[in-house]
């Protein structure tokens, strides 16, 4: 093919490729969390005198927007988030994953690698909600950092 003809298929063999391009994008992009959690990889050392500090402190962001009927996927879509944070972030996500209903009505908004009297700790909030209502409210968990027990917990509505 010379001339025309040749000018004309490379025209469309690169606006397909355009297209497959364009594609490729929006299924990759459709494949990233929409929800994420806020990530402090060096936070504070908390005391339980300060857990009513945390929860009044912890923003909720567009999550407390969400109803409990969509907080499986915003769950799953916050734990994915956090698996990018590296192995630790992500074996507290597996703990997370694994520990707790799937299906419960909650999402992590904070994760935070801190201290907690005095030992190394997770300190996680979570937005949660009673059905047919929106994650308005604010619980946070403190999870030993080594084995990834539950140390400490409290909730506010």
């Amino acid at each position: 093919m010379t001339g025309r003809p040749a000018r004309r298929a490379q025209l469309t063999m690169r606006r397909a490729a355009a297209v497959a391009w364009v594609c490729a994008l929006v299924l990759l992009s459709a494949c990233t969390p929409q929800i994420t959690v806020t990530y402090v990889p060096e936070g504070g050392s908390y005391t339980a005198d300060d857990l009513d500090q945390v929860l009044d402190a912890a923003n909720l962001g567009s999550t407390a927007d969400l109803s409990t009927e969509e907080a499986p996927k915003a769950r799953q879509e916050a734990l994915a988030s956090l698996r990018l944070h590296g192995d630790d972030a992500s074996a507290l996500a597996d703990s997370l994953t694994r520990d707790f209903p799937v299906d419960g009505a909650s999402v992590p908004v904070v994760v935070e690698r801190g201290e907690y009297e005095g030992a190394p700790a997770w300190i996680v909030v979570e937005a949660w909600g009673d059905a047919g209502e929106q994650l308005a409210h604010r619980r946070v968990w403190v999870f030993s950092f080594d084995t990834r027990d539950v140390i400490a917990a409290r909730s506010a509505l």
